[in-house]
């Protein structure tokens, strides 16, 4: 098991700026979970306090094995930059005094990109990344951080916001491809929820401060995803 929740009721601060909840379950090695609900039902919320980013209002946020990390939507594109130099960034807290990276670190990087398909792209400018190009080297930087710790839980929010169709199938089948070996699972939030659905082994939605979870339902992720699923259409 990588990560459990128990009682987790999710906020800002005190128990009146309560958000959603109660949350209480466990991600196993290898899922892909699609998160749904409409635009502010409390998804970025969960996902920052699970990452640690806030604090729970109540309950707990367990890590059992590897490294949590979060890819917030939209990370600019800074001119001055190579890809491999922004991969480098995430491994930021575990370099020397001086800055420098260890070979370890290099060459979790370079697996990274080979996994994602962006290894050719290393030496070019991000700010000349196309966004589909980016997003897959915003997802190579975590996966580089969690080569270290033998895995771990990656969390995305909307990481197909913004991008064409094309971009989107990409992404998706990627974030599908990285909890193929069982080393890495995913939750990702998604308006898309046709084509994410179809990536997506397990579903958590939540509508109006409830949250549903369709392994803990005992049901098919595409009747969680129908409980959601009018709150979620009005945004759309």
């Amino acid at each position: 098991m990588i990560l459990s929740t128990e009682n987790l009721i999710i906020g800002y601060g005190k128990s009146s700026s309560r958000v959603a909840g109660p949350f209480s379950f466990r991600i196993s090695e290898g899922e892909c979970i699609l998160l749904c609900g409409a635009n502010g039902s409390g998804k970025s919320t969960l996902m920052k306090t699970i990452a640690g980013m806030i604090p729970p209002i109540e309950g707990t946020v367990s890590e059992h094995s590897g490294q949590t990390v979060m890819i917030p939507t939209r990370i600019p594109k800074v001119k001055g930059f190579t890809l491999e130099e922004f991969i480098y960034t995430g491994f930021y807290a575990k370099s020397s005094w001086s800055g420098r990276l260890g070979e370890k670190e290099k060459e979790n990087a370079k697996k990274a990109m080979e996994e994602l398909g962006i290894i050719a792209l290393r030496g070019r400018d991000i700010s000349g990344l196309s966004d589909g190009e980016f997003q897959k080297g915003c997802i190579a930087s975590a996966v580089a951080r969690m080569k270290g710790s033998g895995g771990g839980l990656l969390l995305l929010d909307e990481p197909t916001a913004f991008l064409d169709v094309d971009s989107r199938a990409g992404v998706l089948d990627i974030l599908k491809n990285l909890t193929g070996e069982g080393r890495i699972s995913v939750i990702f939030s998604s308006h898309d929820i046709h084509d994410s659905a179809r990536k997506a082994d397990r579903v958590f939605a939540i509508r109006e401060g409830v949250f549903r979870d369709s392994a803990a339902e005992g049901e098919a992720p595409a009747d969680t995803l129908g409980w959601a699923f009018d709150s979620v259409m009005r945004e759309q």
